[in-house]
């Protein structure tokens, strides 16, 4: 398990089970098998690949994509459209 406090910009893309506590000015992309818990805001879009898993308790100010992950939980907020392209 990754844990990410600092403040990060650009695109960040998850390979590994990850938890964000610091906030991301980009896009994030969650690739297939890994997790990413959720609890800091996003100025972007989130990208959820297939097989891949989220639990988004902070806020997306960007769009959530489900492109096929097995597991989405939202609890914080999107500002965005959530779309499903499974």
């Amino acid at each position: 398990m990754n844990f990410s406090f600092e403040i990060q910009k650009g695109e960040v893309i998850i390979e590994a089970d990850t938890k964000v506590f610091g906030e991301i000015e980009g896009n994030v992309i969650v690739l297939s098998g890994a997790k990413l818990d959720l609890f800091a805001p996003v100025k972007g879009d989130v990208r959820l690949m297939k097989y891949s898993k989220a639990s988004i308790r902070g806020q997306v100010c960007g769009n959530l994509y489900n492109e096929g992950a097995v597991e989405c939980e939202v609890t914080g907020t999107v500002n965005g459209r959530i779309i499903n392209k499974i």
